[in-house]
């Protein structure tokens, strides 16, 4: 028969859906028919041809569902227990069990003759049967107490109360001889209308038995100590049988305190961004009637916060808080505000405000103040998974979520956790995730029992379990738990939770049965381990040690647990106060009657390195593998996981922190790490198609949180032409820093040859500011240059987009710089010729052809600049002044006047001719009477 695969659905604050009925208990298919259940099969078919067989002595429910299944009739009614008394049988509690409930008809229709027993079945000897038992048919619930009728008619729709009331070890009774756990049997039958008398509803539990009160019939068998016949172990002169104190069990137990991780990824950290959430039902969860809420009320219950702390309490000692620290952190971050995002794979998604402020703050108060009077330790962050953490294989990060998490639960909760063992989240270990935690200086783990096979020394085949179900596997200590008790206790509470590594077939269908039943039966799977001792020798009776052997689990075959009582609970689990109160109730209980010993965290945790056993580490039975390992990531996803921590770690390197920073890169970048870690969370179902788009969603907002981070660091693009005054006029541009701390940049250029551009080396931008570069330049040509120019960190990380610029200069190039040397030369040689002939007091040829000056230059030479105006101004007047003086119009010579006659013509080529040989006056001096022939 295949066994389908079933989801242990867990909400938001960690409560789990119920799952679907359970369809068969498989084992029973590979155990022989028994007698019970041949007769239950003689009686259904005798019922159906409307016989009534004479071994029948009480009237059983026609059964439709397969052996191991207890699906019962919900179309008639349905019985929610009220009361179990007593929760733990012993000699002091009476001779009777009295159970209480409610029936209520779900038919339709009126049920006559509603009538109620108690069943017990056979004692639970190995631990799956803890949950199997729980599946088994009615007929597997061979003892039948008294049937009481509860009412004549019950209506539909109606309800009715009923007490029913068994004896002990009396005839007709529970038949109960010895200490153990038994399968609790609540049989409702009735008469529907037009059927025949039915099972209409059932519930199961499980009562545990720690000792027996007086009977007569037992004390027939008491035998004197010291005579020659060995009388029957523990058993008093009365009949009482007292507790077994022969091999008390170790008892400690961890108390989860978790829940799926809520924080949206992207948000960066340092108190500079709010938290985001990835919905609001942490909120709820936090309050009073939420399944945190409830599970602290619980704690606070168990170390009695509102009385004066007890010194010496053997049940607190030996339980021990195991928190999530990733946890702790959403929910001290969420008292300061937060917000829940509308797209969990976007950073920048729209938000609206959370409403758990205030219930997160009083939630972390009350929390801190339980912590102080407790043993605490911490869980691996946000139940990352080992297999994941070693596929990906980033040492950081892997310290990170293994072994940062005692340091964050001690700083939030003001205490010292204990360290030095790992409670993988899955309950399982494989090589990898073993040598994960070698490697990370990680010694000792904790493991589910279903996850080992013990190993013989010598020829390493498989054996029996240790006394103290504690084993080494390559230098690995390794405390073993059972899942099964685990299962037990996840079942109780708000919502029932299941470990992903039980197989299908140990998993009662439980969404009909009440908290009360539930409650019962995890205490009775607490008790469990301590109840299932070694039976002892006679001796015992008079209170010695003994370590005689049991019929079906004894010293020589121990399971894999051996005689430890280590307990771990889901990590998701929900118990309430009641649930608490009963659990410290029969802690207390084994304590005080000697069948288990008190062992504290921290000693085990000493104690642990001593273990020697070996052992092999397996997949438990009818469990796939993907599912044991908590559904590893895959290499594609381990591959972006080793690239966003790449990308991670660049930027950190890049910011700047000191004592004027709002906060350090470390802290600013340490939640995408973070969220990183929630991505390689350990899926808690056993199906990831839920699940593995929330990875999904985490991976990518990590990458656009990053893919922002490089975007804010930017160059202020002046875009079109710039234009460069001078060929070496620099480059002026802005750069904008929009994250909260500095960073450490360099300018990344690339230019044509034409074009040469000085470095800037690196550079520092403020924090949500810009700052202006003066980018030296050379060019060599007026030709047009095309740059590239873009922002990386001091190690080559790519920043914002480059911006492309088109940069002309004034420059000529080549053929300017030759014209300006050419020019340089000539005018060097004719400075040197001109300082060659002064040197030789030579004139210089080429003044040849200047004229003399005269008296009056000469004078005007040696005047300043004021003085020569004035002058010059006075040189005019004086001219002025002459009477006479006019200077007559100087005709030209080339040009004929139009009125002159031949004769005049000709007499004046004759002056001109004449003139050309009569010497001219020298300069300066006026003959007389030219004044006259002037005028």
């Amino acid at each position: 028969m295949n066994r389908l695969p079933r989801r242990n659905l867990v909400d938001a604050g960690g409560a789990r859906v119920a799952p679907p009925p359970v369809r068969a208990d498989l084992s029973a298919a590979r155990r022989p028919v028994s007698v019970p259940a041949l007769s239950a099969v003689i009686a259904l078919v005798a019922l159906m041809l409307g016989v009534v067989p004479a071994a029948v002595a009480a009237p059983t429910a026609p059964r439709t569902s397969t052996p191991g299944s207890h699906a019962a009739p919900s179309s008639y009614a349905t019985v929610g227990l009220t009361q179990v008394t007593p929760s733990t049988v012993t000699g002091s509690t009476g001779h009777t069990v009295t159970v209480r409930g409610r029936i209520v008809n779900t038919a339709g229709y009126p049920i006559s003759d509603v009538a109620v027993r108690l069943q017990r079945g056979s004692r639970v000897t190995e631990s799956y049967q803890l949950r199997s038992t729980l599946t088994a048919s009615a007929a597997d619930f061979g003892v039948v107490g008294p049937t009481k009728s509860v009412t004549g008619s019950l209506g539909a729709g109606r309800s009715v109360d009923f007490t029913v009331t068994a004896p002990i070890s009396a005839a007709g009774g529970l038949g109960l001889a010895r200490a153990g756990v038994y399968p609790l049997l609540v049989n409702v039958t009735g008469t529907p209308q037009n059927a025949s008398t039915a099972t209409i509803a059932d519930s199961r539990t499980l009562l545990p038995v720690l000792s027996l009160p007086s009977d007569q019939n037992r004390a027939r068998d008491y035998v004197a100590p010291g005579g020659d016949v060995p009388g029957v172990p523990l058993l008093g002169r009365d009949g009482s049988l007292a507790p077994n104190t022969s091999a008390p069990a170790p008892f400690t137990m961890m108390w989860p305190l978790a829940a799926p991780p809520q924080a949206a990824a992207g948000t960066l950290g340092g108190r500079t961004e709010p938290l985001r959430l990835t919905n609001d039902s942490l909120a709820h969860s936090l309050q009073a009637d939420g399944r945190l809420g409830n599970s602290l009320r619980a704690l606070e219950n168990l170390v009695g916060i509102d009385g004066p702390p007890v010194a010496d309490d053997p049940v607190r000692d030996s339980i021990c808080l195991a928190v999530d620290p990733d946890l702790l952190l959403t929910v001290e971050q969420m008292a300061a505000g937060y917000v829940v995002t509308n797209d969990p794979a976007d950073p920048d998604a729209a938000d609206h405000p959370g409403q758990g402020a205030q219930a997160a703050a009083d939630w972390m108060r009350r929390l801190t103040a339980v912590a102080a009077r407790m043993c605490v330790t911490a869980l691996p962050f946000a139940q990352a998974g080992l297999d994941s953490l070693h596929t990906v294989g980033d040492t950081g990060l892997s310290e990170r979520a293994i072994l940062d998490p005692s340091a964050i639960v001690d700083r939030l909760l003001g205490v010292r956790s204990v360290r030095g063992l790992t409670i993988p989240a899955t309950g399982t270990m494989t090589g990898d995730g073993r040598a994960l935690l070698s490697g990370i200086g990680i010694h000792a783990t904790a493991i589910a029992s279903s996850a080992l096979t013990p190993l013989s020394p010598t020829d390493r085949s498989p054996t029996s379990g240790t006394a103290s179900g504690r084993y080494t596997v390559d230098a690995m200590a390794v405390q073993s738990y059972d899942v099964a008790i685990s299962a037990a206790l996840g079942g109780a509470g708000l919502t029932p939770s299941v470990p992903a590594i039980m197989p299908n077939w140990q998993q009662p269908n439980l969404s009909n049965e009440s908290a009360v039943s539930r409650r019962q039966a995890a205490a009775a799977a607490l008790a469990f381990p301590m109840l299932n001792a070694p039976a002892p020798t006679a001796a015992d009776s008079s209170g010695t040690d003994s370590s005689g052997a049991d019929s079906s689990s004894g010293a020589g075959d121990l399971p894999t647990t051996g005689r430890s009582a280590f307990i771990m609970p889901p990590t998701y689990w929900s118990p309430t106060v009641d649930d608490a109160r009963m659990l410290r109730d029969t802690a207390a209980l084994m304590l005080s009657s000697g069948t288990a010993r008190a062992v504290p965290l921290s000693t085990l945790v000493g104690e642990l390195p001593a273990a020697d056993a070996p052992v092999r580490l397996t997949v438990p039975g009818d469990v796939q593998p993907d599912v044991a390992a908590g559904f590893p990531i895959t290499q594609h996803n381990a591959e972006t996981v080793r690239q966003r921590l790449d990308l991670i770690g660049h930027m950190q390197s890049a910011l700047v922190g000191n004592a004027d920073t709002v906060t350090t890169p470390a802290e600013y970048v340490q939640p995408l790490r973070d969220d990183l870690i929630r991505a390689v969370s350990s899926i808690s179902t056993t199906g990831d198609e839920a699940d593995r788009p929330q990875r999904d969603q985490r991976l990518t907002a990590v990458g656009k949180a990053l893919t922002g981070m490089q975007q804010a660091v930017s160059l202020l693009d002046p875009s079109g032409r710039y234009t460069l005054a001078s060929e070496r006029s620099p480059l002026l541009l802005v750069v904008r820093n929009e994250l909260a701390l500095p960073i450490r940049v360099r300018l990344d250029i690339d230019a044509p040859a034409t074009l040469e551009i000085g470095d800037l080396g690196t550079f520092e931008i403020p924090a949500i500011g810009t700052r202006q570069l003066q980018i030296p330049t050379h060019a060599t040509s007026s030709e047009p240059a095309s740059v590239h120019i873009g922002l990386v960190t001091v190690n080559d990380l790519p920043l914002s987009t480059p911006i492309e610029l088109s940069v002309y200069a004034n420059a000529y190039g080549k053929p300017l710089f030759w014209i300006t040397v050419a020019a340089a030369v000539i005018l060097v040689l004719l400075t040197a010729r001109r300082l060659w002939h002064r040197f030789r007091g030579e004139p210089d040829p080429a003044d040849e052809d200047r004229p003399e000056p005269d008296e009056e230059h000469l004078e005007q030479a040696t005047l300043g600049y004021q003085d020569r105006l004035s002058y010059q101004d006075r040189l005019a007047a004086g001219r002025a002044a002459e009477p006479g003086r006019a200077e007559p119009d100087r005709p030209d010579p080339d040009r004929a006047d139009p009125d002159m006659t031949d004769r005049d013509m000709t007499e004046t080529g004759r002056t001109g001719t004449d003139s050309e040989h009569t010497q001219p006056p020298s300069r300066g001096t006026t003959e007389p009477g030219n004044h006259g022939e002037g005028s």
